[in-house]
């Protein structure tokens, strides 16, 4: 997986350890791995998005800067794509066309495409 160094913004490898667990980071990263963002999910209102971070607290896109000193924004961005690129590589693999692999997205993630 690639993400983004929040106070640098260069791309940074994200892998999973041996044996399944766990991740390991890249070392260039200039913050701590803890302080990277987990998830982000939209609540009830469908208008507030909320980030998780490793500790699983919930906190708002400000509140997470305050906390944290950078934006999640960028770094969930890149998971992200990251994940969509992995699904469409699966459903490829699978031999489904272009046009079904966008509409699946489309109706999975409720995303325009």
């Amino acid at each position: 997986m690639i993400g983004v160094c929040p106070s640098c913004g260069k791309p940074f490898a994200i892998k999973q350890a041996e044996g399944g667990e766990g991740w390991v980071y890249c070392e260039d990263v200039c913050i701590s791995p803890a302080d990277m963002p987990v998830g982000e999910r939209l609540l009830a209102d469908q208008a507030t998005k909320v980030y998780v971070d490793r500790d699983m607290i919930e906190l708002r896109r400000q509140e997470y800067i305050k906390k944290h000193g950078f934006d999640p924004q960028p770094v969930m961005d890149a998971v992200n794509n990251w994940r969509e690129e992995q699904v469409r590589k699966w459903a490829a693999s699978r031999g489904w066309s272009e046009e079904e692999i966008d509409a699946w997205i489309k109706q999975m993630s409720a995303k325009t495409l």
